[in-house]
């Protein structure tokens, strides 16, 4: 599998300007990741309207350093306009937009923020993208996260039943009743029947004890159970306590990488 982290780890430094989209890939090269992922209103310059320029120059970038895009994460919503909902064309036409960027700027995985109730709605709007999907060779991998259940996610996946729709679950599900923001955890058994459809993950990580390890995340079982299904896929790591202090970032990255080393290599 292949290992990385989600420039969202350097959330600190970038908010407080201290770092851009370059200086932190530039970063994850030096901590040794395999890969990135990007997330496009926090990282790309000028979205949701970038120029081309700034999405090639990111792309040559990661190529230089030998490393790829893992992921290209965006937010689909229908409350993006201030004086009403966005259509369900209007959607479809922003999702066919959105999956050519992510060819431009050359990841192979789209991660779009969008579930619906009931699942139905998801489903339907899959299936109209699904051939921009394949004319782009972009795969849509749904987030696995609170507050739908695993189950919720495996319905989906069985309704659209395409190579161009996959998961990418968030280690966050399995966490413990403890761990900050948790909204319900799960059994790791519901992870099981989900493994087959998975392609990307997102190693979520709010905070390290004395020894590196995450305490309310089960890091080694997880990664154990992607190993033993033989994933060729990559997981990138995301370090989430950056919101509650605003420390620099190496270091928390540096520890959730090992972190991912230790147990995934």
């Amino acid at each position: 599998m292949k290992l990385g982290l989600s420039l969202y780890t350097f959330g600190a430094d970038i908010h407080a300007g201290k770092m851009n989209v370059h200086d932190a890939i530039r970063k994850a090269a030096e901590i040794g990741c395999d890969g990135v992922e990007i997330i496009a209103e926090q990282h790309i310059p000028g979205w949701p309207n970038p120029n081309l320029d700034d999405l090639t120059a990111i792309r040559e970038l990661v190529a230089s350093l030998d490393m790829e895009i893992f992921c290209f994460s965006c937010y689909f919503g229908k409350n993006i306009r201030s004086d009403r909902p966005q259509t369900r064309d209007e959607l479809i036409h922003n999702a066919k937009r959105v999956i050519a960027l992510t060819a431009h700027l050359g990841a192979r995985i789209m991660r779009p923020a969008f579930n619906a109730e009931p699942v139905g709605e998801l489903v339907d709007f899959v299936n109209a993208v699904l051939p921009t999907l394949e004319k782009y060779g972009v795969i849509w991998g749904v987030e696995l996260h609170a507050p739908h259940p695993p189950s919720y996610y495996q319905e989906a996946l069985e309704a659209v039943d395409s190579p161009w729709f996959r998961l990418v679950p968030d280690f966050s599900c399995w966490q413990g009743p403890n761990a900050p923001g948790q909204i319900q955890t799960n059994p790791l058994s519901t992870f099981e029947p989900l493994l087959k459809y998975t392609v990307h993950c997102h190693a979520k990580a709010h905070m390290f004890d004395a020894d590196g390890e995450e305490p309310n995340t089960p890091y080694k079982e997880l990664l154990d159970m992607l190993a033993k299904h033989g994933f060729k896929g990559s997981i990138a790591g995301e370090y989430e306590g950056w919101f509650i202090n605003y420390l620099p970032s190496e270091q928390p990255a540096r520890t959730l990488f090992n972190l991912l080393e230790r147990y995934g290599r």
